[in-house]
């Protein structure tokens, strides 16, 4: 009965892995392939796809999104060099 438990842990979170490293367009395959197979999923599943992962997510933002709040200029911060003093001799 253990053993049986963690097999599933181990496969619920190796799926939860790979869906969350997964590209935005195999997922919204997978995602209109579930809602075709099981109607009582598809207002959940389309609640999930609607969030992004936000800026520098990786492959979870590829898919064509309207939201370009990554590349407005009010989010950009000068960088500072600090030459560390004590390592110069």
């Amino acid at each position: 009965m253990q053993n049986l438990i963690a097999v599933l842990l181990l496969t619920l979170a190796s799926a939860y892995l790979l869906l969350k490293w997964m590209p935005a367009a195999t997922k919204e395959k997978i995602r209109k392939f579930s809602a075709g197979r099981v109607p009582a999923l598809a207002p959940l599943l389309t609640k999930a796809s609607g969030q992004t992962a936000g800026c520098g997510g990786g492959c979870s933002n590829c898919s064509s999104s309207s939201n370009d709040t990554c590349s407005t200029s009010s989010e950009l911060k000068p960088v500072k060099l600090i030459r560390n003093a004590s390592r110069q001799g």
